[in-house]
């Protein structure tokens, strides 16, 4: 759903360029003023204007977009690398649980206790006292 609605709002948008681009382009719409930028001296229209801005707005979006792929990526590598040191980690006190128990001497087993039913109803059945209010 998201990519669809990027594509549609990039679709949007390269229409409204070109739109812009083609309103502007006439005689008509000649800049009256030098544009420089970094001493590169601009006169044309104001839609060629307009399409050099968005030229430049693609490739900021692009760095952008750049920046934040390599920013998520070495994210998820960390987020990989903590949880392999956090199963190594279980995996050598798990390994020291065993080793200590081999070391200990043996204990005598416990008394065996007799088994409990699997199920009462008395678990079930309400106590004098506790639940509900109960009326007199």
């Amino acid at each position: 759903m998201i990519i669809v609605l990027g594509l549609v709002i990039a679709v949007a948008a390269i229409a409204a360029g070109v739109a812009g681009v083609a309103a502007n382009t006439s005689d008509a719409n000649r800049l009256t003023s030098d544009f420089s930028v970094f001493d590169y001296h601009f006169a044309g229209t104001t839609g060629e204007l307009f399409l050099i801005g968005i030229i430049v707005g693609v490739a900021g979006g692009l760095g952008v977009g750049l920046v934040s792929a390599g920013a998520w990526r070495s994210t998820r590598r960390g987020l990989a690398t903590r949880r392999e040191l956090r199963q190594s980690r279980k995996e050598i006190a798990a390994t020291q649980r065993d080793l200590a128990e081999a070391e200990r001497p043996a204990k005598r087993p416990a008394p065996a206790r007799p088994a409990a039913p699997a199920w009462s109803m008395s678990k079930f059945l309400r106590k004098p006292g506790k639940g509900a209010a109960t009326t007199k």
